[in-house]
């Protein structure tokens, strides 16, 4: 699936998950300049900045530009890997999914990357943001007043148990096949 045509479905997925704001949001697939992308995580884990290291290389492995939508999984059950997602603020983007996996791209170099951006009447971001080489590193899992800094609870989209973006694409996924059907 190429990535223009996976667009709608996180397109869905966000809008199922956030019905406000991303239900009259628009979704592109642009190459977005790594200095621009801002998070409001600041401080991160460690340990999914090392496997988001293992991603990108095995990217880079395979000489796939990263981070396009990957088909992964067996026979009996398949999963997406979605690219990273932001929101566009003015000038700024703010990480909405996989703040990681570009720090990863940051760490090693690489100035440009191709993502989902996320634009339209957007709230503006629940808390401050930083730069991603401004984000720190923990080996711990920290409360939000450490993760996050000047947090609006209220106005925060908290991803939740339900498996986050990748198994909110697979429902809507698993909803187009069973209306094809």
């Amino acid at each position: 699936m190429a990535p223009e045509d996976f667009g709608p479905v996180v397109a869905s997925a966000l809008a199922a998950m956030w019905p406000v704001p991303y239900g009259n949001a628009s979704l592109a697939w642009r190459e977005v300049r790594l200095a621009d992308v801002r998070s409001i995580v600041h401080v991160a884990r460690r340990q999914r900045l090392d496997s988001a290291q293992e991603l990108l290389a095995s990217y880079r492995n395979a000489q796939v530009a990263p981070y396009l939508p990957l088909r992964v999984g067996g026979r009996d059950r398949q999963s997406f890997l979605v690219p990273p997602v932001v929101e566009e603020h003015g000038t700024h983007l703010v990480v909405i999914d996989g703040v990681h996996r570009l720090m990863a791209a940051h760490q090693r170099g690489l100035r440009h990357v191709r993502l989902f951006v996320v634009s339209g009447e957007l709230p503006a971001p629940p808390g401050d943001v930083c730069a991603l080489g401004d984000i720190g590193l923990s080996s711990e899992h920290r409360p939000p007043e450490v993760m996050f800094r000047n947090l609006r609870a209220q106005d925060f989209r908290r991803v939740g148990d339900a498996g986050g973006l990748e198994a909110a694409v697979c429902r809507e996924l698993d909803c187009r096949a069973s209306e094809g059907a």
